[in-house]
């Protein structure tokens, strides 16, 4: 027998609303698993792209950003694609589940009287007794399934307002370590506080919480009764208030962790959680990284260096590049009588050493030239030489250098650059040293005619002298 109904089912009523208002949820619960499905497929394909997106707008700006910036960013870059990943199967999961539930629905609706077993062909007796003892009849079926879609549809919403929430309070408090450190002067300090902050707040009042409360308590029931512990324990549960949003979250938590397996809800959330931290590790390392497998152990990181690296030439150039910051030329095939070489500034990098070397700020410039060296051959750019340059289109700024090869014969070169060159082997930041190679291909190899003499190729000029143009 079916119950009436109008007969609850769930126990009590809620205190405050009466029964014109439960069936009123009710009947809203019935209109809500359209709109279930609609709002997990739309953001299935949202959540899926968002990544992408996310990565071009932060590398970007990457390297205008502070130490504590870019900490900032780099979590970001954590976090959010883990929690985007992440819920993005969820949805998908819901997405099926319902779909799966819709089918059942259907059926019931079609052929109400279920399984025909008299119908069934190929079953023997046995068989037949076995899956009608353990097969769930559509109405069970039908009801399991929007069980487990409207419990995974709320897991999934306290996962994401939980994520969310969490690295609004990490990217805040980084950057609030910023203005600490314009104050105190050492930045990297600041940062380092901020992250032990982190570690306080995130794991040591959960588990302060626990155990004054819920041990301690338990243990010395007379401790609730004294003012001290009581205060103590109310001012954590307002600093966990703080770290995870209680009215938000801890309704939908408490529901479904008290109405099925406590133990196993609570793993379940804490697998997610480290789930959601291992993708977003995982898509970080594949932004960062050429491969994360290891399969390029014969031609590996260490062995490109020197070679031909997509980084430092402009036409060759992807998304996961603009996080590095190296010297760069337009291509790896030159043509013209100069390689125009530019050259970084990364205020992160850079700033640290430029306060040290160069107290008079009117000399910038000069001092950021001192940093950089550029060499083809036995040929050195005079750093006096080198132009301020904006690049828009790489969203830096920095210097250039311009190195002729008019004198040269057609073949392949490398150029010698390094930056901080002078520092010692102690000294910190150690200098970074790179190896560009190109190969000149000049027009008379091609066999280019100049129309005024009717002669393949061009006169070779004068070797220039490579100093500070003029005209600038």
């Amino acid at each position: 027998m079916t119950e009436p109904a109008d007969t609850p089912v769930d126990g009590p009523a809620a205190p405050g609303l009466d029964d014109r208002e439960l069936d009123r949820i009710e009947r809203l619960r019935d209109r809500t698993d359209e709109i279930e499905l609609i709002i997990s497929g739309l953001t299935t394909v949202a959540l899926f792209t968002l990544p992408g997106w996310l990565f071009d707008a932060v590398s970007s700006r990457y390297t205008h950003q502070s130490f504590a910036g870019s900490q900032a960013m780099e979590v970001l870059l954590v976090l959010a694609p883990g929690v985007f990943y992440a819920l993005g199967g969820c949805f998908a999961v819901h997405l099926m589940i319902r779909a799966y539930w819709a089918g059942l629905a259907g059926l019931r609706s079609v052929y109400p009287g279920g399984i025909d077993w008299d119908r069934v062909p190929g079953v023997g007796r046995l068989t037949r007794e076995y899956h009608q003892e353990n097969l769930p009849d559509l109405s069970r079926a039908i009801t399991s399934a929007d069980h487990a879609a409207s419990g995974l549809f709320s897991v999934i919403s306290m996962i994401a307002l939980g994520m969310v929430w969490i690295s609004a309070l990490m990217v805040g408090i980084l950057l609030g370590s910023q203005w600490l450190g314009s104050i105190i002067g050492d930045p990297d300090r600041a940062v380092n506080l901020s992250l032990a902050f982190l570690a306080v707040l995130f794991v040591g009042a959960p588990t302060l919480l626990w155990l004054f409360d819920a041990v301690l308590g338990a243990r010395v029931p007379s401790l609730a009764r004294r003012p001290a512990y009581r205060a103590t324990v109310a001012a954590l549960i307002r600093i966990n208030g703080w770290i995870w949003p209680q009215r938000l979250i801890l309704p939908v938590q408490l529901t479904l962790q008290s109405n099925t397996r406590p133990y196993l809800f609570s793993l379940m959330i804490a697998l997610g959680t480290f789930g959601i931290l291992f993708v977003g590790f995982t898509r970080y390392e594949a932004w960062t990284r050429f491969s994360i497998s290891e399969e390029f152990r014969y031609l590996d990181e260490a062995a490109i260096e020197g070679g031909i690296d997509s980084a430092h030439y402009e036409s060759l150039r992807g998304g996961p590049d603009r996080l590095r910051t190296v010297p760069t030329i337009d291509d790896f095939e030159q043509r013209s009588a100069f390689v125009r070489v530019f050259l970084p500034y990364w205020p992160q990098r850079d700033n640290a050493v430029l306060d040290d070397r160069c107290p008079d700020p009117s000399r910038g410039v000069s001092c950021l030239q001192d940093l950089w060296s550029v060499r083809l051959g036995d040929r050195v750019v005079d750093p006096a030489s080198l132009l301020p340059t904006e690049r828009r289109d790489l969203n830096q700024r920095g210097l250039t250098a311009l190195v002729p090869l008019a004198d040269l014969p057609p073949g392949p070169y490398a150029l010698e650059i390094a930056w901080n060159g002078s520092a010692a082997v102690d000294d910190l930041p150690q200098a970074q040293r790179y190896r560009v190679p190109f190969v000149f291909s000049p027009g008379q190899e091609l066999g280019a005619r100049e129309p005024d003499t009717g002669r393949s190729g061009v006169e070779r000029p004068a070797q220039p002298t490579i100093g500070p143009p003029t005209g600038f």
